[in-house]
């Protein structure tokens, strides 16, 4: 019967004493998770990436005198920025936070930031080693959790590598513009209606994304996607040259440098790919100009996934050291397809009725 009894009491009474629990939580980059990639830092960047830790009361019963301390790696210097949270310090490579109290299901966060390494020479594993000493009625716990993120060294190989491509494409250009006389080809009023359009995508357009972009949110790239897509089907029909596209958006781009003063004078070979594709696609479809609807879809669509795929994949991370997620950036190329079959299938009406009236 004694035994039965300590059972029973060890039943009741264990739950209790097991009932205060601290849960740890930490994010790092403190960037918007639906966007960028998570527990991933470049090393090389200029700036400090933010840290947040998170501590929950998961009991039902006060904590008191909670003592936090993070491990930084690879001996990244720290900074303790201005926030609500009091009593966090830094020294070496501790972060150290203190907390006088926290009830059943509250929680708090302190935040510090993280220099990354000037340069590591492959892709490595970091672990920021979290472990906290706290009261209960039982006395004094402890528990500990570890955060892995993911360190990458700075794609400098990449971006002058990008940089020495784009001058490559802009070379091959001009050496077949001279080789087969492509600029000779096109006609003064060409240049003019090539310029017109180029002004109206690089500046009218381009300030109307800018501007009302935000209110869209994910689909915001619709307002350049779909104008872009319905001038460059247009250009198409009334130009009919080979290489309308290429100059066309090349002539876009000198346009912003002019007007917004964008630093794309190194990558312009890039910029330039987005006219070559569609060039290309034209001479594969026998010098169809967008003279049906199929082809014309098929160009703008081509050419809106092909330029956010290369921002996203290609610029964001090799020229800006920014990462985002997978899903999100996938999903931006769709939205920008999407925009392109809209733009193409009403560029091509747009488009029959101009010549139309031309002819």
């Amino acid at each position: 019967m004694k035994l039965i009894a300590i059972l029973i009491l060890l039943i009741f009474f264990l739950p209790q004493l097991a009932a205060a629990e601290l849960e740890i939580g930490m994010d790092i980059p403190l960037k918007n998770k639906e966007i960028y990639q998570e527990n991933r830092l470049v090393a090389g960047v200029s700036w400090y990436e933010r840290g947040q830790v998170v501590l929950t009361n998961t009991g039902d019963e006060k904590l008191h005198n909670i003592l936090v301390s993070v491990d930084v790696p690879l001996q990244m210097d720290i900074e303790i920025p201005v926030q609500a949270m009091k009593n966090i310090s830094a020294d070496n490579n501790t972060v150290t936070a203190r907390v006088g109290e926290l009830g059943p299901g509250e929680s708090i966060s302190f935040i510090f930031s993280v220099k990354p390494p000037e340069s590591i020479e492959f892709k490595k594993k970091g672990s920021f080693a979290i472990s906290t000493s706290y009261e209960d009625a039982t006395g004094i716990r402890s528990t500990s959790y570890t955060h892995i993120v993911e360190i990458v060294p700075p794609p400098s190989w990449i971006t002058f590598g990008t940089v020495l491509a784009s001058i490559c494409i802009i070379l091959l250009a001009f050496l077949v513009a001279w080789k087969f006389n492509v600029l000779e080809q096109f006609t003064t009023i060409d240049l003019i209606t090539i310029a017109l359009l180029a002004g109206l995508i690089g500046v009218v357009f381009r300030w109307f994304w800018q501007t009302f972009n935000d209110l869209l949110g994910p689909l915001g790239g619709l307002l350049f996607t779909i104008p872009t897509a319905v001038l460059m089907i247009i250009a198409l029909q009334i130009v009919r040259k080979p290489g309308t596209a290429t100059l066309l958006f090349t002539v876009v781009e000198l346009v912003a440098l002019v007007v917004w003063g964008s630093n794309i004078t190194v990558w312009m070979g890039w910029y330039m790919t987005e006219g070559i594709i569609v060039d290309i696609l034209v001479l594969l479809f026998k010098k169809d100009y967008a003279d049906r609807r199929s082809t014309a879809i098929i160009y703008a669509v081509s050419r809106s996934a092909y330029a956010y795929w290369m921002f996203y994949f290609f610029f964001a991370p090799a020229v800006w050291k920014v990462y985002y997620a997978p899903w999100y950036a996938w999903g931006e190329v769709g939205i920008a397809a999407i925009g392109g079959l809209i733009g193409g299938a009403i560029g091509y009406d747009i488009a029959k009725k101009v010549r139309g009236a031309m002819i």
